[in-house]
């Protein structure tokens, strides 16, 4: 077992003195186990969706290894680890040139550990750099515009918001800043703005 610890900064609005205390978050994250040096072609294997297990179709035995999915013109575009007929470990897709389009990590057949996102849409730019804990998002998640510019910056714990919470304009205005604690939330919708929200919600304005 391995132990993770996020520490979430304090937050400073724009426009108020509102101090706020940082959150710790503590979790005992399981390992990732190591996925043996074996591939296969996905024609050699075969999903069983009763349980969502995969198998290889000349004895049925439980998948451990690499599965290599291909285009029509023979280049892999997706490898997938799997131990013990489960996903495991590291699973890359790639776009038609080579370049990762994404890179993932699975535990028992869920995302966990980080997960990073590419676009072509204006030139080859990360556009996700993000944290799971078991298949929900967990600790710092980090989004940007297709162009390059900074779109998100969130806190998660097991999926919900704790902490500082921010999104930002294309011209790197924020229009999104506040603190979730306690079930709560405290801050800014708009730049302009620092309040305690009515509904306890924050709708992000593209």
């Amino acid at each position: 077992m391995k132990l993770i610890t996020a520490l979430l900064i304090s937050l400073a609005f724009y426009g108020c003195r509102q101090e706020s205390p940082s959150v710790m978050v503590v979790i005992e994250v399981p390992e990732v186990k190591e996925v043996p040096n074996i591939a296969w072609s996905e024609t050699e294997v075969f999903l069983d969706r009763s349980n969502n297990t995969w198998f290889l179709k000349n004895d049925s035995s439980l998948i451990s290894g690499y599965v290599k999915q291909y285009d029509v013109a023979g280049k892999v575009f997706r490898s997938t680890g799997f131990v013990d007929g489960k996903m495991e470990g590291v699973q890359l897709t790639y776009f038609p040139d080579g370049r990762l389009r994404f890179a993932e990590t699975y535990l028992a057949n869920k995302l966990h550990g980080t997960v990073k996102r590419w676009s072509m849409e204006s030139g080859y730019q990360l556009v996700a750099l993000l944290q799971y804990n078991g298949g929900r998002p967990h600790g710092e998640q980090m989004k940007w515009y297709t162009t390059g510019e900074l779109h998100k910056r969130l806190n998660l714990e097991s999926g919900q918001e704790v902490g500082l919470q921010q999104a930002f304009r294309k011209n790197g205005a924020l229009y999104a800043n506040y603190e979730a604690r306690n079930g709560r939330v405290f801050g800014i919708k708009r730049a302009n703005l620092c309040y305690e929200l009515d509904n306890e919600q924050v709708v992000f304005n593209q």
